[in-house]
């Protein structure tokens, strides 16, 4: 099995294996027009949020204006034994859950 290796903002890997890749894109079509943007996402978030629903996930956000017509990218992020990828999708609005980190605007 492949995977890509990203290194988010405090120097942690990510990882995203190719199956959880193609489930992505087939679950959530539209992220074909960002999922190559991982790198920036994890490197440099608007803000990152602790799970509501899960307490080992980590959701990576940042605000994309160009991306169907001004979305907020999330990447969901598993920490269990290693950090590794579950989901991309675009929302309207940041979720709930504790602020892990947040850029100084």
């Amino acid at each position: 099995m492949s995977e890509q290796v990203f290194t988010d903002i405090f120097g942690e890997e990510i990882v995203l294996a190719d199956s959880v890749r193609q489930m992505i894109l087939l679950k959530h079509p539209e992220t074909a027009d960002f999922i190559d943007q991982l790198d920036r996402i994890f490197a440099d978030p608007d803000e990152i949020r602790r799970s509501v629903r899960d307490e080992r996930s980590v959701l990576y956000y940042r605000f994309e204006a160009e991306i169907l017509k001004g979305k907020w990218v999330v990447a969901v992020v598993k920490r269990i034994d290693r950090n590794f990828v579950s989901t991309l999708y675009a929302t309207d609005q940041v979720k709930s859950g504790e602020v892990i980190w947040k850029r100084n605007t």
